[in-house]
């Protein structure tokens, strides 16, 4: 359980240093974090929520177990033990289906992308927020 509270906390958190300062999320989320993860509380449907979410772009709601959606359609569901796998899931599906990035969290996508995965960007992706979520980064770790 502590474990899985870190994990959540990270996701949370990691919105926060890397902030995509180009547009804000919709109203309809709250904080960025929801365009990536919503914790379902006991009593709320993950149908319902699905349907009332304003982003198509792919989620991870957490509750009894995980559940990966895209719009509204649930894709893959795992243990909840396994939450730690569930950024690397979404950013799979990111690539897999060529989906483009939410502004309200394409910097912390494309920090993932270029340092999780040493994948590479397009130049014209690497925004002012990019850049500074990467000094930050790089100076963080000593490089």
């Amino acid at each position: 359980m502590l474990r899985t509270k870190f994990i959540l906390t990270t996701f949370k958190k990691l919105i926060t240093v890397c902030k995509s300062t180009e547009e804000f999320p919709p109203k309809k989320l709250g904080h960025a974090s929801e365009a990536l993860l919503h914790v379902l509380q006991q009593t709320e449907d993950p149908t319902i929520y699905l349907q009332k979410r304003s982003l198509s772009s792919p989620v991870l709601l957490f509750g009894s177990n995980c559940l990966i959606a895209i719009g509204t359609t649930p894709i893959t569901t795992f243990a909840k033990e396994d939450l730690s796998e569930g950024l690397l899931y979404l950013m799979a599906y990111y690539y897999t289906l060529h989906l483009t990035y939410p502004k309200c969290v394409a910097t912390l996508l494309s920090v993932i992308q270029t340092e999780v995965l040493e994948d590479s960007i397009h130049e014209r992706d690497a925004t002012a927020s990019y850049k500074k979520a990467m000094a930050e980064w790089k100076e963080f770790i000593g490089k």
